[in-house]
C-alpha cells in the first residue's frame, strides 16, 4: 500500500478464499481500486507445474494492473 501511495504500481495476489478480506482491507485503507489478482485456492503446496499454470493464468491481469495509468 505504501508503494501505491508513492506512485509505484502494485498488485495484490491472493487465493479466492482471501478475496473478500482483500476487498475489505483495500476499502478500509482508502484504496478501493487497488488491483488484485485472484488465483484458485490453494496457491502453495503443489507441484511446480500446477503453480506455473496458476501463475500463467494471472499474467495478463497482473501486467494490465502494473501498466495502468
Amino acid at each position: 500500500m505504501e508503494l501505491e501511495r508513492r506512485g509505484v504500481a502494485t498488485v495484490t495476489v491472493c487465493s479466492h478464499l482471501f478475496q473478500r478480506l482483500g476487498e475489505v482491507e483495500r476499502r478500509s485503507l482508502g484504496m478501493p481500486d487497488l488491483p488484485m489478482a485472484i488465483a484458485p485456492h490453494p496457491i502453495g503446496g503443489m507441484p511446480a507445474e500446477t503453480a506455473s499454470a496458476k501463475a500463467d493464468s494471472l499474467f495478463e491481469t497482473i501486467v494490465a494492473a502494473l501498466t495502468r495509468q
